[in-house]
């Protein structure tokens, strides 16, 4: 049943003011426009703009004009009517020839557009760099802490954070732990990406893989074995896009917790979110075995700026920073202070709703490429992903797109040798590349 137009009003009013409350949404924030909400919560913009004037009436947020709506008023310390909780925005490649080539290719693609940052931002900040690291020595944890709520829905001490240089390196200091605690094997989804069984190959870890399916991790398939690490990525498998189902879920906390597993959880695909609800992470789960969190920030900041940042149980948090204090230098590298700024800075909501708003209209593309442009005999496409996987037989592989825009893949669910499957990483293409792309096929289907 639709909600009364009334309910939508409240429900988005409760949101704001709590992200206000909870400190969420800072004095100087910029609100998304008018616009961007209207789509975003899908209604009509004069309800939007009815709500903007409650808030700004209630003295929360305030209009500039020409810019948008401002929050103006910090973390709020009186008694409201509208004081609620905040809902919480809730491969194993064909042969070694192709993998190299299908990574290579990849890589590239990812490589095109390495910062994504605002212009006028990394202008205002290059003009300030002097006075900004007198005043910032070292890195803000709360704008981490910040970042994490608004786009995951997860509140973290900042005890348990850790910001690193990059995502190898936060795959190599979860290695060199588990190697210090005593566990030399580890369970990787199959596929994953190369880049991670490599590294654990490398710190001579006994692999163990476990297939994947349209539902993600075969749980059932898991090894009756103990004090060993799961590394896995729920929310959104790479590179087949699947979700592990909630069912399969549930008995992946049992069969660890009875078996003293520590997982890894691989959230570096979860597509950022804000006041919508998304698949929560495991981490917020872990009364019954220990969730070590891992993210990146790439879908931000590019690949320039891909920092990344584990997020950690209580009873690992002193093992891992004395590891880390001992690995790494206390001095933070220059990017992470134009990082630190920017997650603090008022561009960031706007800049949210921008990234969303690409990726939805990337998306619709990409569907209509899946669902009308190929004839494809299976999908596994979230709405909220950023890339997505398909299978087609041989004959219709369109070979010109092979490693431009499809990249093979081989699940193990694969039945017939007939079939191909590819991954389509949609984001990592511009809107007139998707538009072309979609232009170009549309001849073969026709056929």
């Amino acid at each position: 049943m639709a909600r009364s137009k009334g309910l939508v009003k409240e429900e988005l009013i409760n949101n704001i003011i709590s992200m206000i409350i909870h400190g969420t949404l800072n004095e100087g924030d910029f609100l998304p426009s008018i616009r961007s909400m209207s789509t975003f919560y899908n209604i009509s913009r004069g309800t939007v703009l009815v709500v903007y004037k409650h808030l700004e009436s209630m003295g929360y947020i305030q209009g500039i004009e020409r810019s948008g709506y401002i929050v103006v008023k910090k973390a709020y310390l009186g008694t409201s009517d509208y004081e609620l909780p905040l809902n919480p925005p809730t491969a194993q490649m064909i042969s070694t020839d192709e993998e190299e080539s299908t990574q290579q290719h990849l890589t590239k693609l990812y490589q095109r557009k390495p910062c994504k940052l605002p212009a006028q931002f990394i202008k205002r900040w290059a003009s300030n760099y002097d006075n900004f690291l007198q005043q910032n020595p070292s890195f803000n944890l709360y704008s981490l802490q910040r970042f994490l709520k608004l786009s995951r829905g997860i509140t973290v001490d900042e005890k348990s954070l850790l910001l690193l240089s990059g995502y190898q390196e936060s795959l190599g200091l979860i290695a060199l732990f588990l190697q210090e605690h005593h566990k030399k094997k580890i369970i990787l989804e199959d596929p994953c990406s190369p880049k991670i069984k490599e590294l654990f190959a490398q710190f001579q870890f006994d692999i163990i893989s476990v297939a994947t399916d349209s539902d993600g991790l075969l749980v059932d398939q898991l090894p009756d074995i103990t004090d060993v690490a799961l590394l896995c990525m729920p929310t959104l498998q790479y590179p087949t896009a699947t979700r592990l189902s909630e069912d399969r879920k549930q008995r992946l906390y049992r069969w660890a917790a009875k078996r003293r597993i520590i997982i890894i959880e691989d959230d570096s695909y979860a597509m950022l979110g804000f006041g919508k609800n998304i698949s929560p992470p495991l981490y917020l789960c872990q009364k019954q075995t220990p969730v070590i969190y891992l993210t990146q920030l790439i879908e931000v900041l590019g690949s320039t700026y891909n920092l990344a940042i584990i997020t950690l149980p209580p009873m690992l948090v002193e093992p891992f920073r004395r590891l880390n204090q001992a690995l790494h230098s206390n001095y933070p590298p220059a990017s992470f202070s134009i990082i630190d700024y920017f997650l603090s800075s008022s561009y960031l909501m706007k800049y949210l709703t921008t990234l969303v708003e690409e990726r939805q209209a990337k998306t619709q593309i990409a569907k209509i490429i899946c669902t009308e442009r190929l004839p494809t005999h299976s999908i596994n496409f979230q709405e909220n992903g950023g890339f997505c996987s398909f299978s087609l037989s041989k004959s219709n592989t369109p070979k010109e797109f092979v490693n431009t825009a499809f990249f093979p893949i081989t699940p193990q669910w694969v039945e017939t040798s007939d079939e191909r499957y590819f991954l389509f990483p949609h984001t990592l293409m511009s809107l007139s590349e998707l538009e072309k792309l979609s232009r170009q096929l549309l001849p073969a289907l026709a056929t």
